[in-house]
């Protein structure tokens, strides 16, 4: 499939300059044949996982922890961490405590949801409010330089979500230790972050790796290498929202970090947004078609798709239609960038941005 003159996969969509994309002669892409060929041992792994995973949650409900809660979730209004939410509670009554991380760009929409869907579910909800000059230093930052992440990263998310991203794992860790709460949930859908998750979690029951120990096939510090460049750019100003290193003290506390839309969950975003908006959830009409909480989320888009070529969701949707969930005619339709919206222009006037320095 030729699409203007960059060729794309004529199964999934993903196109050429994708990191590590190769297409064979009949012009199908190496994801979709690795997902062929790994796709039984995989949901083997998965069935394993789900046990396991089951078990770690009922043990710390059996062991009843003295503090007030059995896990934090990375909640960011979202429909994702919402169902998230309500899954939880809903399902194993866990006791719960949400964390949100106010990036400065959180829809008033969503912000409405939090406080909603929290408080008719019964759930406590906490907010990390970084500086906001501070925080539009380094959105701009990563909107209008090259940031030396390596395919592991740029496959999955724009620069700008990676900075982000890094601040809501590295403060909702940091809560989640300060409060020795065993468990941490985070709302990856299954094409947001890879497999290596669930191989993760055969190593260290974490389906991010945290560990005081070497393995000589570790995947890469993402948690380091994300956050090392903006330390190095902002100093000891960003230091306090930032995770230092997948690898630990010896003995130190950390959470079990999960991803329940792996193992625990099959994923269905129709019936997600039903059930959510039972509890009073109620979707944004200032996001974007790939965001249901963050207005900067289209402006990161553009500066992806400027930057290299290709829109940052173009992986995760592309997994979609590997799983018969959405068809490539699906993923045109959800990786338009409205360059004309309102919420595109405010966010460059929010940041001080004029749009030729995007590059």
């Amino acid at each position: 499939m030729i699409q203007g003159t960059k060729k794309e996969c004529r199964k999934c969509g993903l196109p050429q300059g994708y990191p590590g994309i190769k297409f064979n002669r009949e012009g199908v892409c190496n994801y979709c044949i690795y997902f062929s060929l790994y796709r039984e041992r995989e949901n083997i792994i998965k069935e394993k996982l789900k046990k396991e995973i089951l078990e770690l949650i009922n043990r710390v409900k059996r062991k009843k922890y003295r503090n007030r809660y059995d896990c934090i979730v990375a909640y960011s209004g979202g429909k994702d961490s919402s169902y998230l939410l309500y899954y939880l509670k809903e399902k194993f009554g866990l006791r719960i405590l949400a964390h949100v991380l106010d990036n400065g760009f959180v829809s008033s929409q969503a912000f409405k949801n939090i406080k909603t869907v929290t408080h008719n579910l019964g759930i406590d909800c906490v907010i990390t409010r970084p500086p906001i000059p501070l925080l539009k230093k380094v959105f701009v930052y990563a909107l209008t330089e090259r940031i030396p992440y390596p395919k592991e990263i740029l496959a999955m998310m724009s620069q700008v979500c990676a900075v982000c991203l890094g601040m809501v794992f590295g403060t909702t860790l940091n809560n989640a230790i300060d409060k020795k709460i065993p468990l941490m949930f985070v709302g990856f859908t299954p094409g947001q972050y890879p497999a290596v998750s669930l191989e993760n979690f055969l190593k260290v029951r974490s389906c991010m790796f945290l560990s005081d120990k070497v393995y000589k096939d570790d995947p890469l510090d993402i948690i380091k290498i994300i956050g090392d460049s903006v330390r190095e750019r902002f100093g000891k100003r960003v230091e306090e929202f930032y995770f230092k290193s997948q690898y630990i003290s010896s003995g130190m506390f950390v959470p079990k970090v999960l991803l329940p839309f792996h193992a625990l969950l099959d994923y269905n975003e129709k019936e997600i947004i039903e059930t959510i908006s039972k509890i009073g959830w109620v979707r944004p009409r200032d996001t974007d078609a790939c965001s249901t909480n963050c207005l900067i989320n289209t402006l990161g888009n553009f500066a992806c798709k400027k930057q290299l070529g290709y829109h940052p969701y173009i992986g995760e949707l592309s997994h979609m239609v590997r799983e018969g969930k959405m068809s490539v005619k699906d993923i045109k339709e959800a990786t338009k960038i409205e360059v004309n919206s309102p919420t595109f222009f405010y966010s460059l006037e929010k940041l001080g941005l004029k749009r030729r320095k995007i590059r």
